[in-house]
């Protein structure tokens, strides 16, 4: 009965509740004055938005002109630009181009070891020699191209700093051993007669090739360096020194002389093959 009592209660509240909402909700209704006030509101509200956009479109048109203007200053600036390095852009973007080719053919060599940097120096100097010629350009003159060309070198700087002088291992003399054995191992030249090759490339520590001690570490001999020439059967000093990779010149074969003096001796015209000579540049 308690619960029947509660739930009825219930109702009839909620209906008197109802009762006094409906004039609240009537009272909501907006009159024809109002409506038409809020109407005339919106529609000043929406002129006025029209009116800005109409303003900000042509601010919009005027900036579109003025940028117009400035492309054609800066073209004119540029085929000025051009003009002065006897070019065009289309010349400017094929220089760009080689200079970036250039670029990854350096970056490529990047990742090699120091003993494969040496074996390919002879690419590196081919790279450097390409931008040398590219650098004779006008274009190069561009603040552009004058960045890139140092990021190149600089590159190529840092491969050569990689890349060992010349190409070599080490031997630890032991007791017993003298140069004619030394040079016939298997792990040095399997050839005996080449012991001349140990002897001049050592001369700074060998001054008698009949004496030499244990305990000694020698260098020995594997590819020439940038200022090396190791001389074969049939060589002598004019025909060495007019070679294109030595000095290019026959005439100067005595700067080779007087650079390896110690070890040729007294006689130029006595040179022995598998000697390391060194030469002047």
């Amino acid at each position: 009965m308690k619960s029947f009592a509660k739930i009825l209660l219930t109702l009839t509240i909620g209906v008197f509740l109802l009762s006094l909402a409906g004039p609240v909700f009537a009272q909501e209704k907006m009159s024809m004055e109002e409506y038409n006030k809020q109407l005339a509101d919106w529609q000043a509200r929406e002129a006025a938005a029209k009116a800005e956009i109409t303003k900000v479109d042509a601010e919009i048109e005027a900036l579109k002109k003025e940028l117009g203007d400035l492309d054609a200053q800066v073209a004119s600036e540029w085929d000025a630009i051009y003009a002065l390095v006897g070019t065009d852009k289309a010349g400017v973007d094929a220089y760009r181009n080689q200079l970036k080719a250039l670029e990854g053919e350096v970056d490529g060599l990047m990742a090699l070891s120091p003993e494969e940097l040496f074996k390919r120096r002879a690419e590196i100097d081919a790279l450097q020699a390409r931008l040398d010629e590219l650098k004779n350009s006008k274009i190069a003159a561009l603040t552009e191209m004058q960045d890139l060309i140092a990021v190149i070198e600089g590159k190529l700087t840092q491969l050569r700093g990689r890349m060992p002088q010349a190409m070599y291992t080490e031997y630890n003399v032991e007791k017993g051993d003298y140069l004619w054995k030394i040079s016939g191992k298997e792990d040095i030249y399997k050839d005996p007669m080449q012991w001349m090759r140990i002897y001049s490339y050592n001369r700074e520590q060998i001054k008698d090739p009949d004496l030499i001690y244990p305990k000694q570490v020698f260098k020995i001999h594997r590819e020439n360096g940038p200022n090396e020439y190791l001389v074969a059967k049939g060589d002598f000093l004019a025909k060495i020194s007019g070679a294109a990779s030595v000095l290019g010149d026959p005439a100067q074969w005595r700067k080779i002389y007087e650079a390896n003096k110690d070890i040729v001796g007294e006689d130029p015209n006595k040179i022995y093959p598998y000697t390391v000579l060194r030469v002047p540049k």
